[in-house]
């Protein structure tokens, strides 16, 4: 696994994708920057400081955009296997496609975690370009707790859209849609059992992150119900990984390989 998970990282290397994943991380920031300085007074956040700044990336970054960019990068990965017919090369070593998915999965995992830290580092670069106030120790170990602890609980509640779009080339970004349109329904959830049983906000009750500053609601969700909620999309994962099967079309070109190596042999 750990092979599989180091040759993923150096494929990486040579894909504009993750250019394309790290700036949409920065945007987080800047739209909470943005946000603050055209608002109306009414609608303005008092005391605009650090930490609200890191409240506001937080809450952008988990319902609109890591959804859409961790499910477009795995989505994106999953997906070159079909498109640069490696599939036939892999499957003879041999590695199981369930193994493959795994390891992929498992990238994107760390991957998540490493945008985290990235977009951690460009909320704290802006708010000191910006000259924001009320910077301390505390705000500083707590932004990035949330941040990574959100980047990785936002990744397992979008997993199982992009284990169950693996199953065919080219299906991928329905996936992303299907994520965006998961990520920003939550915002209109009021009930607190639903926002504590909704995956992408069962991550923010999780790490304690108060949205009621967002949603208008003073009632706290249910740490209990949030995590049996995240602990059920990592399960449900690992079922459709487990059961899932390549696409009729790369199990053709697999065969259609051991085949002509068959011939050659013989002759």
């Amino acid at each position: 696994m750990f092979r599989i998970i180091k040759a993923e990282f150096l494929k990486l290397k040579r894909f504009h994708i993750l250019l394309i994943g790290l700036i949409g991380m920065t945007l987080p920031a800047i739209l909470s920057v943005f946000t603050q300085a055209v608002a109306t007074p009414e609608g303005t956040t008092q005391n605009f400081g650090f930490s609200a700044l890191f409240n506001s990336t937080i809450w952008n970054s988990a319902t609109i955009f890591m959804p859409v960019i961790f499910t477009l990068l795995g989505g994106y990965l999953i997906n070159r296997e079909y498109t640069d017919n490696t599939l036939k090369i892999i499957f003879p070593v041999p590695v199981s496609f369930q193994r493959l998915l795994f390891g992929k999965l498992l990238t994107i995992g760390i991957l998540s975690l490493l945008f985290g830290f990235y977009s951690y580092t460009v909320t704290l670069v802006i708010g000191l370009l910006y000259g924001l106030s009320g910077l301390n120790a505390g705000i500083l170990f707590t932004g990035f707790l949330q941040m990574l602890g959100i980047s990785l609980f936002t990744y397992i509640a979008i997993l199982p859209i992009i284990a169950f779009t693996s199953r065919k080339p080219g299906i991928y970004m329905g996936g992303v849609i299907v994520a965006f349109l998961f990520g920003y329904s939550a915002m209109f959830i009021k009930n607190v059992t639903l926002r504590s049983l909704y995956p992408i906000l069962s991550g923010l009750a999780v790490m304690r992150f108060d949205t009621g500053t967002f949603m208008n609601t003073s009632e706290p969700e249910n740490f209990t119900l949030s995590l049996l909620s995240l602990t059920a999309m990592l399960l449900l994962s690992i079922i459709i990984v487990t059961l899932i099967k390549p696409s009729q079309a790369a199990t053709k070109r697999k065969k259609a390989k051991a085949a002509g190596l068959f011939q050659r042999r013989s002759l």
